[in-house]
């Protein structure tokens, strides 16, 4: 059994490794730590072994390390760490879905205003709009009909 520094170490070493491994396979815990140090016969003792301030403060590092990629703010953040996960992760992919509806919608009435600006400089002028514009803009005037009246 690992005491002090080199309990630490090891400690660590499995925090480095699930941070690697991935929210979806080895999300941080308190209790998933516990029983991977127990499995590995590290510890013996229960959960307060990882309860000292500097193994508190080494799992909260490495927890936010786990949850940086995704992209979660504060009040999200909190609410996994308070084992309200799903509910986080649910609420930020619903926000991100409207947030992404709303970008589409954007673009899209961008997208149809621009047209129209480029048909009516097309009609009124000699330019040839065709070699300035991206090709996006270019299929999409050429497939006007695809694109939703806003």
């Amino acid at each position: 059994m690992l005491r002090g520094n080199e309990l630490n170490e090891a400690l660590e070493n499995e925090l480095k490794e699930m941070v690697q491994e991935g929210i979806g396979k080895s999300p941080i815990s308190n209790t998933a730590l516990h029983q991977r140090l127990t499995a590995k016969g590290h510890i013996k003792g229960g959960l307060s072994t990882l309860s000292t301030p500097q193994r508190k403060a080494l799992i909260q590092k490495y927890t936010t390390e786990q949850l940086l990629p995704l992209n979660l703010n504060e009040k999200e953040e909190q609410l996994y760490v308070n084992k309200k996960t799903r509910q986080a992760l649910l609420d930020t992919n619903k926000g991100l879905k409207e947030r992404i509806t709303e970008l589409e919608d954007e673009l899209n009435q961008n997208t149809v205003t621009l047209i129209e600006i480029i048909n009516q400089v097309k009609l009124k002028t000699n330019l040839e709009l065709d070699d300035l514009l991206a090709p996006y803009l270019i299929s999409e005037l050429k497939n006007q009909s695809n694109l939703k009246k806003i």
